[in-house]
């Protein structure tokens, strides 16, 4: 059974920002000063993007490209609510295929949470997390009882059945059987 930990209780409250200006090597002196793995990159008011240690590696040491944070940063930031479960952010990141979600409310940025939080938290979640990611993030919808959303009608069943590739319940395979 899964506790319904709300991310705000887990998250990391100090968000480390760096300007779309910012020269990449004082990003990777930021991150490595504060032993950490990302930044948000901020525009006047706005996070516009992350950069990860990822990022710095394979799009500017390996490819060359850019010299400041805006030529390396991934602009299209998932984020999630406080106060989203970490089951939910875990859902995400395996959706996703990502590490870190910044936490915002108000549009405004207030944390954020890494894989590494959530296995500190729940240790079930995180290896869920790592198998859903190694299956190419597909994994079956389901709720608190363990029942799988059927991906035709959108009920909940526990006795769901593949189906053209498509988890159906067993009323929708029925109706869509050939008389």
């Amino acid at each position: 059974m899964h506790l319904k930990v709300p991310v705000k209780e887990a998250m990391k409250k100090e968000v480390i920002t760096v300007d779309v200006e910012t020269p990449i090597k004082d990003v990777a002196r930021i991150m490595e000063e504060n032993k950490i793995g990302s930044v948000i990159v901020m525009g006047e008011k706005n996070p516009k993007g992350i950069i990860t240690s990822e990022d710095i590696v394979f799009k500017h040491v390996a490819e060359g490209r850019g010299e400041k944070a805006s030529d390396i940063m991934t602009e299209k930031l998932i984020t999630i609510g406080p106060d989203m479960t970490l089951e939910r952010a875990s859902e995400l990141m395996a959706e996703k295929h990502i590490k870190k979600l910044p936490v915002l409310q108000l549009g405004k940025i207030i944390g954020i949470i890494t894989a590494s939080d959530i296995s500190r938290i729940e240790p079930q979640l995180y290896e869920n997390l790592l198998e859903t990611m190694k299956m190419g993030g597909k994994r079956e919808k389901t709720n608190e009882r363990g029942f799988v959303e059927c991906e035709q009608c959108g009920n909940y069943s526990d006795n769901v059945s593949e189906v053209n590739g498509r988890m159906i319940c067993v009323e929708c395979a029925e109706a869509n059987e050939p008389e």
